[in-house]
């Protein structure tokens, strides 16, 4: 019997398909999302009457409409640049793989395939079919501006106390207004004094106070009510009433704001300025009210107020009725800064006595700074000198006022893009100021080059980053770890060993943090822009989100110089200390195509990056 002649045309599927995620997107435009640069095209062949046959696979740009624009070279195998596959049994699906780097993130692109049995081709190619890359991570970077100049460390006040790590609880867990109240007289009559909630109607609107916010230079000044505090000045500006007649039913009041003012400016010295305005002072009042704070103020420890005398005031500390006068009284703190490498914690306090000369009769009460805090800013006024060599004069500072340290994103955009990846996208959002997720200093030398080593490990960078990341000849490139690794939030960091974020990697047998569990990414010049992409390797998961810690191969100059003497610098104009709080403004932003109905990014993060 003879051998049937081969007749029949082979033929390819009618859907061609993409991974390896193997998902269409876009509706009916039926997209195959990949997100890998090691993509996979696929499709059936099917031939009757021969036993074997093959498919060519070719792939096109597309315009903005999608039809076919340009071939791809998929291959320099051949003069087309198709892949052609091995043959396989007929009537069964056939897989190719395109080499990384032939087809670009974020490109549409079309393929089809035609099918060959050795002896006959397909008359028609098949269907064309969407594809297009999304890696998980793609940022794309502005050029770096070599001129820009480094941020200022220069802080905004701000209202809320963020504490050192494990320093306590952070407020009180009730806040009710409690009045101060002096002794009842015969008439069951007394003198109550306590804040109130706002600024007591009929207070003055002064030009100043329509004008000077709490971020201006002035931001002390009126308009300024409620508490804020920098690493050097604190203010506290308070609406307060006083109460006279009996409990229940009081037969005057009178309302003031009171301002307290702490100036941090003395290596063993600082300054208080008490400055109270009248506000309305009834006629009930006919007396007057005095204010007093002689021999009022209260610190702790080797701190020594230095008591005014009652002369010192600016102005009368006395209000008849009608007058809406300010009077202000300064006060000098000392402490003892005589002992090297020492740190002191320091609450200054001051009662202020006031007295109501009622006819035939004197009321009086002391109403005392420290009874009478919001819950969120009980430790605001907490003052911490230390005489630590290493920052040479000896200072102080408020402790729970977490300075700002910020890049030169400008500059060093690699760097900056890497740490706001990681503080907006990953659950710690660490450092992020507007989360209220602090970076907590951690001053142990060794403990720090524990965590960078198992976090970036030596030799790394250079296996998984792409020179053309670098800046020049000399530049290198370097693993960027994102929490710091001299920090309590470093991924690197056991909990054992008070680490806030360990990052061990699933299914690990050691238990060992690794840098292997945070999302890994790498920086790449490609179309003239650098970007920072995740690792694309089959040995690198694909990240889901939901790590706590980021490691990146970048250009050694961006991960070097966006820290090292900047931060030196930083933590000695702050006085920071082990496990002092701080926020990070990485000073970058992104506009991102995948977002969710709130502008969050969503996987797959793709966005445009622009440097403040």
């Amino acid at each position: 019997m003879g051998i049937a002649a081969n007749t029949q045309r082979p033929s390819s599927g009618k859907t061609p398909s993409a991974g390896p995620k193997w998902k269409q997107v876009d509706g009916g435009l039926g997209t195959w999302s990949v997100n890998t640069r090691h993509v996979q095209l696929k499709n059936w062949v099917f031939d009757e009457d021969s036993p074997t046959a093959n498919l060519t696979f070719e792939a096109w740009t597309t315009t903005e409409g999608g039809a076919p624009l340009e071939r791809v070279k998929l291959t320099d195998a051949n003069s087309y640049g198709v892949i052609v596959s091995p043959y396989v049994p007929s009537n069964t699906a056939v897989t190719v793989t395109v080499a990384p780097g032939r087809l670009k993130p974020n490109v549409d692109y079309v393929f089809r395939t035609s099918a060959y049995d050795g002896s006959l081709y397909e008359t028609e190619w098949s269907p064309w079919a969407r594809l297009r890359i999304e890696l998980p991570v793609d940022l794309a970077l502005p050029a770096p501006d070599y001129d820009a100049q480094r941020p200022s460390f220069v802080t905004e006040p701000n209202s809320e106390q963020t504490r050192p790590l494990r320093s306590g609880p952070s407020a009180l867990s009730a806040y009710e207004p409690q009045k101060q109240c002096g002794e009842v007289d015969a008439d069951s009559s007394r003198l109550c004094v306590m804040r109130t909630p706002d600024k007591p109607e009929g207070a003055k609107a002064t030009e100043s106070e329509k004008s000077v916010g709490i971020t201006d230079v002035g931001w002390c000044g009126p308009g300024s009510m409620g508490t804020y505090a920098d690493r050097y000045k604190e203010c506290d500006q308070r609406p307060v009433r006083y109460y006279l007649g009996p409990d229940d039913d009081p037969t005057a009041i009178a309302d003031f704001v009171f301002t307290r003012e702490l100036h941090l400016d003395g290596p063993a010295s600082f300054t208080e300025k008490l400055t109270i305005e009248g506000v309305r002072i009834p006629a009930e009042f006919d007396g007057g009210i005095s204010l007093s704070a002689f021999n009022g103020h209260i610190c702790q420890g080797s701190c020594t107020p230095i008591e005014p005398q009652g002369g010192d005031w600016t102005a009368t500390p006395h209000w008849k009725p009608g007058e809406t006068h300010s009077a202000s009284l300064t006060t000098k703190y000392t402490w003892d800064n005589s002992v090297a490498n020492q740190a002191y914690l320091y609450k200054p306090d001051v009662k202020i006595e006031g007295t109501v000369h009622s006819p035939g009769v004197g009321q009086t009460v002391d109403y005392q700074w420290s009874k009478d805090y919001r819950p969120e800013q009980v430790y605001l006024d907490q003052i911490r000198c230390d005489t630590n060599t290493t920052w040479g004069e000896s200072g102080c500072v408020f402790l729970n006022s977490a300075p700002t340290y910020a890049f030169n994103a400008k500059k060093f955009p690699q760097a900056a893009a890497h740490a706001w990846l990681i503080q907006n996208v990953l659950p710690p959002t660490t450092g992020l100021d507007s989360a209220d997720k602090p970076l907590y200093y951690m001053g142990d030398k060794g403990q720090n080059e524990t965590n960078r080593n198992r976090i970036c490990p030596s030799g790394w960078a250079a296996a998984n980053g792409d020179a053309s990341a670098l800046d020049s000849a000399t530049d290198a490139l370097n693993c960027d770890e994102f929490a710091f690794a001299s920090s309590y939030n470093s991924g690197g960091m056991k909990k054992i060993e008070g680490g806030l974020n360990e990052a061990v990697p699933s299914g690990s047998t050691t238990g060992e943090p690794d840098g292997a569990a945070c999302v890994q990414t790498f920086a790449k010049k490609e179309d003239g822009r650098v970007h920072l992409y995740n690792i694309d390797s089959p040995t690198v998961p694909v990240p889901t989100f939901q790590e706590v810690c980021g490691r990146s191969s970048i250009s050694g100059i961006h991960n070097q110089e966006t820290m090292g003497g900047n931060f030196t610098s930083f933590m000695k104009q702050m006085r920071i200390m082990d496990k002092d709080a701080y926020w990070l403004d990485t000073r970058m932003t992104g506009r991102c195509d995948h977002t969710d109905a709130f502008g969050t990014p969503v996987n797959p993060v793709i966005c445009t990056m622009t440097a403040k």
